[in-house]
């Protein structure tokens, strides 16, 4: 921080200040992050885009986080029962979560089966990074799924509420397309769309 104000005390001394110079003197080019465009160029709405920031930094509060803390002895994934809950397992290595997410990829005509989270993001940074149609509402897709599915966790443990897999697809894709609706360069290809898979 004090060699950012020493800096920022040349800076000043310069005939010519802007911010541009005074926002880069203060950052000190860091490095981007690979999965940057998923969320800064992401139309989905601002929660949806939280949730992502925080599932792709590991940071959502799953029960393997939580036992660490010693908050709850509970593991097992509320939504299969099977295996421990954690965010490579929600996202979307769960039966219940790869459902939702496979029936999605079909609808966007992605033609290919779910990965683990790491891969998941992985590709996306690599084949979603674009201005393109697809890959606007790829990166919508993409954290209206994992909100939903969060969504759907938090409702199962809390409310002890349970919708099945094909309500949270036809909600997932029914929010995707209004959001995209919104921005009209998206319009022409979410009409070619099947609205329902």
């Amino acid at each position: 921080m004090i060699e950012a104000v020493i800096n920022l005390e040349g800076t000043f001394k310069k005939k010519h200040i802007t911010i541009t110079n005074i926002y880069k003197m203060l950052r000190n080019d860091q490095q981007k992050v690979p999965w940057r465009k998923l969320i800064c160029n992401n139309g989905g709405m601002p929660k949806w885009n939280f949730i992502l920031y925080m599932a792709i930094l590991g940071k959502l509060n799953t029960r393997d986080r939580l036992a660490r803390w010693e908050v709850t002895n509970e593991l097992l994934c509320p939504m299969c029962n099977v295996e421990e809950e954690s965010v490579e397992h929600l996202f979307f290595k769960c039966t219940f979560a790869a459902a939702i997410w496979s029936k999605i990829l079909h609808w966007m005509g992605v033609n290919r089966q779910t990965m683990k989270w790491s891969q998941e993001i992985e590709w996306a940074c690599s084949n979603a990074k674009s201005r393109s149609a697809n890959a606007e509402i790829y990166r919508i897709a993409i954290a209206g799924c994992v909100y939903h599915v969060w969504q759907e966790r938090n409702h199962r443990i809390f409310r002890a509420k349970q919708k099945q897999a094909g309500i949270l697809i036809k909600q997932t894709i029914q929010m995707i397309c209004g959001r995209g609706y919104t921005l009209p360069r998206l319009r022409r290809r979410l009409e070619e769309l099947n609205f329902y898979p």
